[in-house]
């Protein structure tokens, strides 16, 4: 991860975090067919199929950049894409050491010693708006769990109960500290 985001470009690093489902997402730009529908009879081959594919764009990513390469993967002169809404690309936000060092200190109260990477967090639309409008945008997670407990989006989203109250924690002494208390 520390290779990675000294450099995006070093393909190595990108090999090793791609392993990693759990990484993967926030180190490029993703798309996924999250949606599917075609034919109107199980015995009868379809004459048309729609797909809905949610993409989650990493900063500085033009989207028509994205629309080409879903244009270019689809190889389908008959393919159209539409998109739901308006899609704009946004910019990075720029690390901020006092929030780093909250958040920092805030992790070590529960579990000291743990490293801390920064790293762009897959989710956050509304802070996509934020960095539109010129405020730099931090999203910051109290929930600590294995890969394998993360239940996210899916049809049994949860939060382990003693995760929640961690939580909880983190985000008070982040707040405390950050507003200087």
């Amino acid at each position: 991860m520390r290779r990675f985001s000294a450099n995006p470009h070093d393909k190595e690093a990108l090999a090793v975090l791609s392993q990693f489902p759990e990484h993967y997402s926030v180190t490029r730009t993703t798309c996924v067919a999250t949606m599917l529908s075609a034919g109107h009879a199980e015995n009868a081959l379809p004459q048309s199929a729609t797909a809905t594919v949610n993409c989650r764009i990493f900063p500085d990513v033009a989207v028509e950049d994205v629309q080409a390469k879903l244009f270019e993967v689809g190889a389908n002169d008959a393919l159209e894409i539409e998109l739901m809404a308006e899609a704009v690309s946004s910019p990075a936000s720029p690390i901020n050491e006092e929030v780093n060092a909250a958040v920092t200190n805030a992790v070590h109260n529960q579990h000291p010693g743990i490293p801390i990477i920064p790293y762009m967090a897959p989710y956050g639309t509304d802070g996509k708006e934020m960095r539109l409008a010129g405020m730099p945008t931090y999203g910051v997670m109290g929930l600590f769990f294995k890969p394998e407990d993360e239940f996210s989006h899916g049809l049994n989203e949860r939060v382990q109960v003693d995760s929640f109250f961690g939580a909880l924690e983190h985000w008070h002494d982040i707040l405390t500290d950050l507003a200087g208390n």
